[in-house]
């Protein structure tokens, strides 16, 4: 299976990658936003905050310490997240959330060689995966490629009941880079 994604997922990531990647998050794949689609597409690069939007709160809180509420008009945030140097990119170039858990993991993990080459093409200065699935697939190819994975161990999803958590060991992954917008 190839690595390409659709276009409007493609070309919304690539309208906010800055020019080094200081911090790069990957995270497992944008989501599939099934019916709403039409009305309410869902993704980490789309202008608008929605009710859903789980991982973007959670990165906002960890690298900002704010919180961002549905409604919201993304720009100013995608704005300082691509000015400090932080990209997300996705392990899975499709929508895996509607797959089964088995075929989910086997989509991960046989995306995670091409993913692992393209991190290391992007040389960021770091890593962080926002997804204990995501980290399991692909953390030992990064390792074993000498990638500069900032954690040993998984950090969960941001959902609302693990956002805190995510938060705090997000912000403490990225001590170590610096990032001037971080607390």
């Amino acid at each position: 299976m190839t690595l390409t994604e659709e276009p409007w997922y493609q070309q919304l990531r690539l309208q906010w990658k800055p020019a080094h990647v200081k911090l790069l998050l990957v995270a497992e794949s944008a989501p599939d936003s099934g019916a709403a689609a039409a009305t309410e597409r869902r993704f980490f690069y789309a202008p608008m905050v929605s009710r859903a939007d789980n991982l973007f709160r959670g990165v906002i809180l960890a690298l900002y310490g704010a919180k961002v509420t549905t409604g919201d008009d993304r720009t100013p945030w995608l704005t300082r997240l691509r000015d400090d140097g932080v990209w997300l990119i996705d392990l899975a170039p499709f929508p895996v959330n509607n797959l089964s858990s088995g075929d989910r993991r086997r989509a991960l993990l046989e995306h995670a060689p091409a993913r692992t080459r393209e991190i290391l093409d992007l040389a960021p200065d770091g890593i962080v995966i926002c997804h204990a699935p995501t980290f399991r697939a692909l953390a030992p190819a990064l390792v074993a490629a000498g990638a500069p994975l900032l954690h040993d161990e998984a950090i969960p999803f941001p959902l609302g009941n693990f956002r805190a958590r995510f938060a705090a060991e997000v912000r403490e992954a990225v001590a170590s880079l610096g990032l001037k917008g971080s607390q």
